[in-house]
């Protein structure tokens, strides 16, 4: 009997795992494929949203508090693994400046400073931003981690911990008896647990206990490409209607956005690749003499009012869900699973 099963092995599930066994708990953590390597480790590893004043209070605050623990995390994780996340703050370019009064009021209420540069300010920012921009705001303080490190240090620091792990084997179904969790199904074989959490991304809502409840989950696909570049050029990251741009420690350079998706289903499409390309070069002319080295997708869940949903089932006791946090896996996930921790330590 586990003290607590964790259904998704991305890195909400993953970092789930960690603190929960480190705070004392026995753990075990499924996934249907491998740790760490959907969504989780296709994303862009911004930790904020693309017009973090779009964003609701509640992603705001988790956000927020995503910002203040990133760096202890991924120095501890580097300290455990050898592995480096590369957090890296990179500070934030977007070239959309007509909603700067929205941004600044937004800026002011949660403390992040913010400036609109034009002109050689701008260019001295950025210098590899293409002239046609004369205006963006900027903010200054805004970070990134590199996802598939950071998700490998995690796998690592997991490794490391008495903590049973199955992976390429879905969860058949879950059990419960009498509006309590008891476990899950894998195959035939029933795992029994005090209390469940379901952290499968856009594979949450396949569940039919999360089907049955008000939550309601819709999968998007997202599609990235990458640049490689022998010298670190571009400097900060760049947002350009719904796009965005990368730099890397390494000199590489990762653009991608969110597209429509069918369903459960991964698929690349290259009217996609085009668009990331021509918008890359288009924030970047650089970009336009290089190929493109990688093109990627991942799967999304998005929640109908945009906020993830973090806490228990409404009907079943000890069941517990954090999904829906659309594009913001990163931004938001360290923040959604501190306070789903603290929810689930209670």
């Amino acid at each position: 009997m586990k003290d607590v099963i964790i259904v998704g092995g991305g890195l909400k599930g993953m970092l789930t795992a960690l603190f929960l066994h480190d705070a004392g708990l026995n753990i075990m953590l499924v996934d249907q494929n491998e740790l760490g390597r959907e969504s989780s480790w296709a994303g862009g590893g911004l930790i904020t949203p693309l017009y973090p004043w779009q964003a609701s209070p509640v992603v705001s605050a988790l956000v927020k508090d995503s910002q203040k623990h990133y760096p202890a995390l991924c120095e501890r994780l580097y300290q455990e693994t050898n592995i480096d996340p590369q957090w890296l703050n990179s500070g934030l370019l977007i070239t959309d400046t007509s909603q700067h009064q929205a941004a600044q009021e937004w800026a002011k209420i949660w403390d992040y400073p913010l400036q609109i540069l034009e002109g050689a300010s701008l260019t001295q920012c950025e210098p590899q931003l293409n002239p046609q921009f004369g205006q963006a705001l900027y903010f200054p303080q805004t970070a990134q981690v590199r996802s598939p490190r950071l998700n490998a240090a995690v796998r690592a620091a997991l490794r490391m911990r008495p903590i049973l792990v199955s992976q390429h084997q879905a969860v058949r179904q879950l059990h419960s008896v009498n509006g309590q969790i008891g476990g899950i199904y894998l195959g035939n074989d029933l795992f029994k647990a005090h209390k469940v959490i379901l952290t499968a991304g856009a594979w949450t809502s396949a569940f039919a206990e999360v089907q049955a409840s008000p939550l309601q989950l819709r999968p998007q696909l997202a599609e990235s490409i990458m640049f490689r570049t022998s010298k670190r050029s571009l400097q900060r990251m760049i947002v350009h209607q719904q796009y965005y741009l990368i730099p890397r420690k390494d000199g590489r350079i990762v653009c991608g956005s969110v597209f429509s998706s069918q369903g459960l289903e991964k698929t690349l499409s290259e009217q996609a690749q085009q668009e990331l390309r021509r918008v890359a070069c288009e924030l970047m002319p650089e970009l336009a003499a290089l190929p493109i080295h990688n093109h990627w997708s991942s799967l999304l869940s998005f929640s109908e009012n945009d906020e993830p949903f973090m806490g228990e089932h409404p009907t079943i006791r000890g069941l517990y869900i954090n999904a829906g946090h659309g594009s913001n896996g990163v931004a938001t996930g360290l923040g959604s699973v501190r306070a789903l921790m603290a929810q689930v330590l209670a």
